[in-house]
């Protein structure tokens, strides 16, 4: 079996770590230790399952497990400080924290995937999108096809023969249900889909029958008071497992856990699917694109703010706008993309509030029910410091679709700086458990929470784990929380906020931002501990 994360493979055939093709030598245990924290990635592992596992339960000490969990980091890439691939949890053990992958080795036999009504054995095979260096699979829609994804969510099938056949139906429903709140998916219906309930069939041949490119399937089984649920996304052509997951909870009330597993089911499957898509759409050129196409390449800039993006994305979506003045997804992210000119000075042309603003009411008009365009029609509000109005439109786009990752932080960012700590902190937090590789600007609603509570020490670690070295705001958090907390290196980080942007003034950045007044005043008292000379 070969597991991948990154550009790293770990061959269990070979006995081999080999980063991005190239052999790694690494010690025995080394290996042994980093294959069984990959091999257990959705758990944490004890130090007491370590050495039963890799030193058949001799007693070793302290220093001997922290030899091979720092040559297992050095094997990455990876360090103490850091921990972004093996995390240690305090008082419980290890995890391996990175995106997991695994297949066949070449020496080995494969089993074919054939029927759908077959439920495989849980296996931990991606939990995030697919590798780099993996080709994803090449379904091609036909000229009558839409550009977006089709889905068909299969019944999930009931393992527990005491285990009411409704609870199996209706998970799957409700997955169809909160599927279909994603702009960038379009799900086959219930009616549809359930007509191959109980039956076999060729994978391939269902796709064609569906017109759907991708499958979801699962299970569910029941034992004493807990119970298990899988859930898979397959590409219908190749039968490429894309993404899979499972899901152990208590069966104290069985609503509530179907309510939690099917959330986070479609979160995580709308999440890949995004991913999957942009991959495809990348290997184009910007002249092959259609309009959906150049949303998706466009939002690129909302993931990593680089102004690079910013002008293509602007360059895009005002083409997409040309290619179909309807799409309600193109006006939405050029509001976003336009209110950047604002909010970061990202390429500025003059009146960006007014532009962004024309953009969200149209989007809104042009479709009332888009979750997407409710809130950045909210976010405009905000910068326009109509908080009751930004209120408003945030909460109807939760309530549209309250399973998107990017709709709860963009809103849980929002009510942070506006004061709203609690409820900020809470979005932010859901939206970050439903896309565990979701981009560094997640963190400044937990900074802020922090920094607001006074944790100046827990706003810093989160400031760091952003890891946005070329945006300001960045290093201005982390002077104003190393201001408050009398660390020397204080200066350093102010000085870094003025060579990233030389005409910074903290009053003049803040107010932009519509900020609560102590909330505000707060802040620059940070960074007047960190070295700032503003006036008010």
């Amino acid at each position: 079996m070969i597991y991948s994360c990154e550009t790293w493979e770990l061959d269990t055939e070979l006995y081999e770590l080999r980063q991005a093709g190239t052999l790694c030598k690494v010690e025995p245990q080394v290996f042994d230790f980093l294959l069984f924290l990959v091999r257990n990635h959705d758990r944490v592992v004890s130090k007491e399952e370590l050495v039963d596992e890799i030193w058949d339960g001799r007693i070793v000490s302290e220093a001997t497990i922290s030899t091979c969990l720092k040559g297992a980091r050095q094997a990455l890439g990876d360090d103490g400080r850091l921990q972004r691939l093996i995390k240690t949890v305090h008082g419980r053990g290890f995890r391996f924290v990175g995106s997991v992958t695994m297949r066949d080795s070449p020496s080995e036999p494969t089993e074919g995937r054939t029927n759908i009504g077959e439920v495989p054995s849980p296996i931990p095979v991606i939990t995030g999108s697919p590798p780099p260096q993996a080709e994803l699979p090449t379904h091609r829609p036909t000229s009558s096809e839409p550009s977006k994804p089709v889905i068909a969510v299969l019944p999930f099938a009931n393992l527990s023969g005491d285990l009411d056949e409704f609870f199996a139906d209706g998970l799957t429903e409700d997955i169809i249900t909160n599927l279909a709140r994603f702009r960038d998916l379009l799900v086959v219906g219930r009616t549809t889909s359930f007509q191959f309930k109980g039956q076999r069939f060729n994978l391939t041949k269902v796709c064609e029958e569906l017109n759907a490119g991708y499958i979801v399937e699962g299970s569910v089984r029941r034992a004493g008071g807990r119970i298990r649920i899988t859930a898979q996304l397959i590409d219908g052509v190749s039968g490429i497992h894309i993404w899979a997951d499972s899901y152990d909870r208590d069966l104290e009330d069985l609503f509530a856990v179907q309510d939690e597993v099917t959330r986070t089911i479609a979160a995580r499957l709308g999440v890949s699917m995004q991913g999957v898509a942009l991959q495809r759409v990348m290997k184009k050129s910007p002249s092959e694109l259609d309009a959906y196409e150049c949303v998706l390449r466009g939002r690129r800039y909302s993931v990593n703010m680089d102004p690079k993006l910013h002008a293509e994305a602007r360059d895009l979506l005002e083409r997409a706008i040309q290619l179909d003045p309807s799409s309600a997804d193109a006006h939405a992210l050029l509001a976003n993309v336009y209110l950047a000119e604002h909010r970061v000075e990202a390429n500025p042309r003059p009146n960006p509030i007014e532009r962004a603003l024309e953009m969200a009411e149209r989007a809104v008009r042009l479709d009332p029910q888009n979750a997407y365009a409710r809130c950045w029609l909210a976010i405009v509000h905000f910068f326009r410091c109509e908080n009751e109005a930004f209120e408003a439109e945030a909460d109807r786009a939760l309530a549209l679709n309250p399973n998107d990752p990017e709709i709860l932080a963009d809103c849980g960012h929002y009510f942070t700086f506006m004061g709203h700590f609690d409820k900020g902190y809470a979005l932010s937090r859901r939206a970050q458990q439903l896309n565990p590789m979701h981009p560094g600007w997640y963190q400044f609603s937990f900074a802020r929470y922090f920094y607001h509570k006074r944790e100046y020490e827990q706003a810093l670690a989160e400031m760091r784990r952003a890891s946005m070295n070329d945006f300001y705001w960045m290093h201005a958090l982390i002077a104003a929380c190393q201001g408050q907390l009398g660390q020397p290196e204080a200066a350093q980080s102010l000085a870094r906020v003025y060579a990233l942007k030389p005409n910074f003034s903290a009053y003049r950045e803040l107010k932009k931002w519509n900020p609560d007044p102590d909330d505000m005043e707060h802040i620059v008292e940070g960074l007047r501990k960190a070295g700032l000379q503003e006036a008010a």
